[in-house]
C-alpha cells in the first residue's frame, strides 16, 4: 500500500469528505512467475534399447546423459532413430473433458499383468505403476501383458539431470543444515535404499479478464486529547480511514500452472521440491524412462482441472488487490473470465529417498532435474531444551530490567 499521507485537519471527519467511487484504468498484468507447486497418465517403454556389446536393456544414466547397460556396464547412445522433431502440443481443455466424458473424472485402480521381455516372467503389478523392473532378472524391461486404456498419455516430459550419487549428497547436505536435528545425523551414511521415479503432472493455461471491486481505504487523522498518567491533558493523532467504492478489471496469461497427479508421494515432501522447470520440456521418448518407475496419474483430468483453476483464482485475487487504491481495502470481489484453456500431461522425475535413524525409517526426495532436496528428519530433544531454556533466560532477563 501506499505510504502513510499527511495528516488531515481535525475537522477533516469522514462525511465532510469526498467519497465519489473511484474507477481504476484496466490493467494488463504480466503472467505470474511458475514458483507455485504443482499430474501424468499409462506409460510403456514398447522401444528396446538393446546394448551393442551383451543385448540388455540399457537404462537412462542422468549423470552421463546416456544410457548405461546394467548387465556389462557398457555406455551407449540410443540406437533407434530420433522422435520427429515438433513443439510440445498444448491441448484445449474443454473439448478434451467433453470428448473424455466420465472417463475425465475417474482412473483405472485394478491390477493387471506385465511381461518381462527379457525372461518372460509374468507378474501383477498395481495399476498407479507402470515402468518397473523384474523381480526375477532385474531387467528394466517391462511390457503390457494385457492391453490397457489410458484417457490422457503423456507427450512430453523432463530429462534426469541429477543422478543417483548427486542425489544422495544433496540429502546429506539438507540433513546437515537442520540445527534441530541430532548432531550425528550429518555424520551417518544414511541412505537405505534410492530409486528413480517419474511422476504424473498436469499443467494448465489460461487467458483470464477479471472485473473487481472493492472498498478503497484511506488513512486520515484526528486530533484527540486524553489526560496522562502524571495527570497532564496530552494530544495525540487517532487514525481513521476513509471508505471509497472502487472498481477495476486486470487481465492476465497464466502458463503452466502445475498440478501433481501422484497420491504416491508425500504431500508436504513433493511441494518441497517444487517448481519443475516446463520450458525444459522434450517430446516423450522411452530412453529417458528406460531402468526408472513411472506412475500413472491417480488425480482425473477433471479433479486436477479445478485445483488448477482454483490456484488462478486465488493469484488473480492477490493481483486485484494490488490494484486497489489508496491505503487499505475491505470487501474486494472478483469476476474472473478464463479463455483459452489448454493442458498438456507431463512427466516430472525425482528420486526417492528412505534412511534409518535409531531404529525409525525417514522418508524424503530430490527433484532430479533441479536438486532441490527435502526430507523428514528426527528433532534433537536436547537442542530444543536449550532453546526453550535461552527463552526462558531472555524472558527473565527482559522482566528484571523492567522492575528497576
Amino acid at each position: 500500500m501506499a505510504p502513510e499521507p499527511p495528516p488531515f485537519p481535525s475537522d477533516a471527519e469522514p462525511d465532510e469528505a469526498d467519497t465519489s467511487p473511484l474507477v481504476v484504468e484496466k490493467k494488463r498484468v504480466p503472467p505470474p512467475l511458475p514458483n507455485l507447486r504443482g499430474s501424468a497418465a499409462e506409460v510403456r517403454s514398447l522401444e528396446r534399447h538393446v546394448c551393442p556389446e551383451c543385448g540388455g536393456k540399457g537404462e537412462w544414466d542422468p549423470a552421463k546423459r546416456k544410457l548405461v547397460c546394467p548387465y556389462c556396464g557398457t555406455v551407449f547412445d540410443r540406437v533407434a532413430p530420433p522422435p520427429p522433431p515438433g513443439s510440445i502440443e498444448e491441448h484445449d481443455l474443454d473439448a478434451m473433458l467433453a470428448q473424455l466424458g466420465d472417463k475425465a473424472s475417474s482412473v483405472r485402480t485394478t491390477e493387471r499383468k506385465v511381461q518381462c521381455t527379457h525372461c518372460h516372467a509374468v507378474l501383477t503389478r498395481d495399476a498407479s505403476n507402470v515402468g518397473k523392473s523384474c523381480d526375477f532378472c532385474g531387467s528394466p524391461e517391462m511390457l503390457d501383458y494385457e492391453e490397457i486404456e489410458a484417457p490422457v498419455r503423456p507427450e512430453s516430459l523432463l530429462p534426469a539431470i541429477v543422478s543417483k550419487e548427486q542425489a544422495y549428497h544433496h540429502l546429506k547436505h539438507f540433513l546437515g543444515s537442520k540445527w534441530f536435528a541430532p548432531g550425528d545425523l550429518k555424520r551417518r551414511n544414511l541412505v537405505d535404499r534410492i530409486h528413480g521415479i517419474y511422476l504424473p503432472y498436469w499443467t494448465f493455461d489460461s487467458a483470464a479478464e477479471c472485473p473487481w471491486t472493492a472498498d478503497s481505504g484511506t488513512y486520515y487523522y484526528v486530533t484527540r486529547t486524553r489526560r496522562g498518567p502524571d495527570g497532564k491533558t496530552q494530544t495525540y493523532q487517532e487514525r481513521k480511514v476513509r471508505w471509497r467504492p472502487a472498481s477495476g478489471h486486470v487481465s492476465t496469461w497464466f502458463d503452466d500452472i502445475l498440478v501433481a497427479g501422484s497420491q504416491g508421494v508425500d504431500p508436504t515432501i513433493l511441494s518441497k521440491l517444487e517448481p519443475f522447470p516446463t520450458k525444459d520440456l522434450i517430446p516423450y521418448e522411452t530412453r529417458y524412462v528406460s531402468g526408472w518407475d513411472v506412475e500413472q496419474y491417480q488425480i482425473p483430468l477433471l479433479q486436477a482441472a479445478r485445483t488448477g483453476f482454483g490456484v488462478m483464482e486465488g493469484m488473480l485475487r492477490e493481483m486485484c488487490a494490488r490494484e486497489v487504491p489508496g491505503d487499505t481495502y475491505r470487501n474486494l470481489r472478483i469476476q474472473p473470465d478464463y479463455s483459452d484453456k489448454t493442458f498438456k500431461h507431463i512427466l516430472c522425475p525425482i528420486w526417492i529417498l528412505a534412511y534409518q535413524y535409531r531404529g525409525k525409517t525417514y522418508h524424503g526426495a530430490a527433484n532430479a532435474v533441479t536438486g532441490q532436496t527435502y526430507a523428514k528428519f528426527p528433532i534433537s530433544p536436547w537442542k530444543v531444551a536449550l532453546v526453550v531454556l535461552l527463552v526462558l533466560l531472555a524472558i527473565g532477563i527482559f522482566l528484571l530490567l523492567a522492575q528497576r
